[in-house]
């Protein structure tokens, strides 16, 4: 064998090697604990397929499974997680997971903000009914509720231009002191993918692209529509806030 066959054939195994490892790590398919009654589980814990999981009877917890859902487990069960984690892992909720545990959910950006925003506003909560001003992306909205556009701020009047990037429309918005929200102009009609612009004095411009969302999703299968939506900022708020009211209960 030439030592050109040779090689050729070197970096096809490994290539193939490669190839099963990768496949490998795409199957291995994991829990991550959001809620529990159970002192030896914690909130946050993440399991893995081969570890043993105990619940006594009257215990409870909740985890993220591989496919993307959230499931409640009772007690009483003594088993394997691979008992519970069956079907195919959902590769854009497990990324987007490790992405929110990495930065606690934090995609509300205040580069450039003056004063008037507070360093020790709190995020607001998950909600179907609020457009931020404090992020560009992906916002999912309930068909037909009544939209807010919200600030973390509540130091002084504050005011923001919003314009629908397809027709160029525009309409102003204002906030009372002491108040996070106001309602979305109702000159300014909200399109399912509809993009628009929201500028404020002295801080970044922010895209926002709004997905109206017809029926919504039961609370178990919530954090896979918000991923197949690309509505990320909900997706990092909703955990966010469900393992801290899990952490403030222990």
């Amino acid at each position: 064998m030439t030592n050109k066959s040779s090689s050729s054939l070197l970096l096809g195994l490994i290539a193939t090697g490669l190839a099963l490892l990768a496949g490998v790590t795409a199957a291995r398919a994991d829990i991550y604990v959001i809620e529990s009654s159970v002192a030896s589980v914690a909130v946050g814990t993440h399991l893995a397929m081969g570890d043993t999981l105990s619940i006594p009877s009257g215990g409870q917890i909740r985890a993220v499974l591989p496919t993307g859902k959230t499931q409640t487990i009772r007690g009483p069960f003594e088993g394997k997680v691979s008992d519970l984690a069956k079907g195919a892992q959902n590769e854009g909720v497990w990324s987007w997971m490790k992405t929110m545990l990495k930065t606690g959910g934090s995609t509300e950006i205040t580069t450039g903000a003056t004063r008037s925003v507070s360093r020790e506003a709190k995020p607001r909560p998950f909600s179907w009914m609020e457009v931020p001003t404090a992020v560009s992306g992906d916002i999912c909205v309930q068909k037909g509720a009544k939209v807010s556009v919200t600030r973390t701020s509540t130091a002084r009047i504050d005011r923001a231009t919003l314009v629908d990037a397809a027709s160029g429309e525009r309409a102003e918005v204002v906030w009372e002191a002491g108040s996070q929200t106001t309602d979305w102009p109702a000159s300014l009609k909200l399109r399912d993918g509809g993009a628009y612009q929201l500028f404020q004095q002295d801080r970044p411009k922010r895209d926002v692209t709004v997905r109206i969302i017809d029926k919504l999703p039961d609370e178990d299968d919530l954090l896979a529509e918000l991923q197949t939506r690309g509505c990320k900022h909900q997706f990092d708020a909703w955990l966010r806030d469900k393992i801290a009211a899990a952490r403030g209960k222990s």
